[in-house]
């Protein structure tokens, strides 16, 4: 039988910077990250361009693409995080990680994410007070909005929308486009 080292968050928040890899402290396991694909990323610079530009719009908020988060002891990088301004201008813009929980965070799954990691960080992502979580499927074309109100299951030929950002919407098939 395998052990584990766990790891508290006061020593992976100690380790030293490494280039070319990704780390998440999960549960105080620590979880090296795939790089993402080129697909993950067109989807993610898809959704943070067409959120970031309607956000910009009468200074509601920011998006934070790949940035390191505390919640609790736990440290993970959503592949996007949406503050609404009144969070926003509480973030300590040089400190990581970000203390300030998000109102929105998306994962977008990659073929090597493990499903038992990515529902941890869905029940870590709600318990920490995350609004509603995003996840996106680009092998299926499909994502999942999780929120206080219940699950919902968007497909390509849906329109993304959420209660956190009232009178923004995006039709999915434009995160799976090119």
């Amino acid at each position: 039988m395998a052990t584990h080292t766990l790891m508290t968050a006061e020593q992976f928040d100690a380790l030293p910077g490494e280039d070319g890899r990704h780390w998440e402290l999960l549960e105080g396991e620590l979880i090296e990250m795939a790089s993402a694909t080129a697909k993950h990323n067109r989807i993610q610079a898809q959704l943070n361009a067409t959120l970031d530009l309607w956000l910009a719009k009468d200074n509601r908020g920011v998006t934070l693409p790949t940035t390191e988060f505390a919640f609790g002891a736990n440290r993970f990088q959503p592949d996007l995080a949406v503050l609404l301004q009144a969070k926003w201008t509480l973030v300590e813009q040089d400190r990581v990680p970000v203390l300030i929980i998000p109102d929105i965070a998306v994962e977008i799954v990659s073929p090597s994410e493990s499903a038992i990691n990515l529902d941890r960080k869905l029940r870590i992502y709600r318990a920490h007070g995350v609004t509603e979580v995003w996840i996106v499927y680009p092998e299926g074309s499909h994502m999942y909005v999780h929120a206080a109100n219940g699950v919902r299951e968007l497909l390509n030929t849906d329109v993304l929308e959420s209660s956190v950002l009232p009178g923004w919407s995006m039709p999915v098939a434009e995160l799976f486009a090119r």
